[in-house]
């Protein structure tokens, strides 16, 4: 990874999030197209990292979460799996991350998830953050992605949420006592345009390589 990333992404964290908090500065969010090895991006990561496992398409998808969750385990990095909370909980995941619509359909689930367990949640939107402000306090995530908040290979050519509007919806999750993560697009150039955001955390799928 670029070590201006990391330590721009370290920053953000100690001023926004804190050392003791449970949303590492740095999230890997693994992909099944773009993100074929995510072994060797893993082991790529500095020890402050947390990994997403996203890989919802892969064959032997039970098996490579087991991989990954023991590989993270030895390198003491949160491993969390993305939307399927059996998964989680048969290969001891730290936590669970819930896509945007989770939130809008079904909210309950988060009554659902072991208290134990990190959380974290996409949004895209003050439409989902309003959701969201509406969970009892001690349902709601402990971290949103906010996302995309610039161009990405992901979705290309798909609107990208304001420079206003992502540091809106930071300040609001830093109100509600969320984690803002940003996602979408972010590599060592662009994260500079984040120095004076209220996020805490930066995620994404490409920069663990560059």
């Amino acid at each position: 990874m670029d070590d201006t990333l990391i330590k721009q992404a370290r920053q953000l964290n100690l001023r926004n999030g804190g050392p003791t908090g449970v949303i590492a500065p740095v999230i890997l969010m693994t992909d099944d197209l773009r993100l074929p090895d995510p072994v060797a991006a893993i082991k790529q990561l500095p020890r402050d990292s947390m990994v997403i496992f996203r890989h919802y398409d892969h064959p032997h998808r039970a098996r490579l979460a087991a991989t990954l969750r023991q590989i993270c385990r030895a390198r003491h990095i949160p491993f969390l799996v993305a939307n399927d909370l059996s998964l989680a909980l048969t290969v001891s995941a730290d936590g669970l991350h819930l896509p945007q619509y989770r939130i809008l359909q079904t909210p309950q689930i988060y009554r659902k998830i072991p208290r134990d367990m990190v959380v974290t949640s996409a949004c895209h939107g003050m439409v989902t953050l309003r959701h969201l402000a509406l969970l009892p306090a001690r349902y709601r995530p402990d971290g949103v992605l906010i996302s995309p908040v610039f161009p990405t290979r992901s979705h290309p050519g798909a609107p990208t949420l304001s420079h206003r509007t992502v540091l809106h919806m930071a300040s609001i999750c830093k109100h509600l006592g969320i984690t803002p993560i940003g996602l979408g697009g972010i590599n060592a150039k662009t994260c500079r345009n984040l120095r004076s955001s209220s996020l805490a955390s930066l995620a994404g799928i490409g920069f663990s390589s560059g």
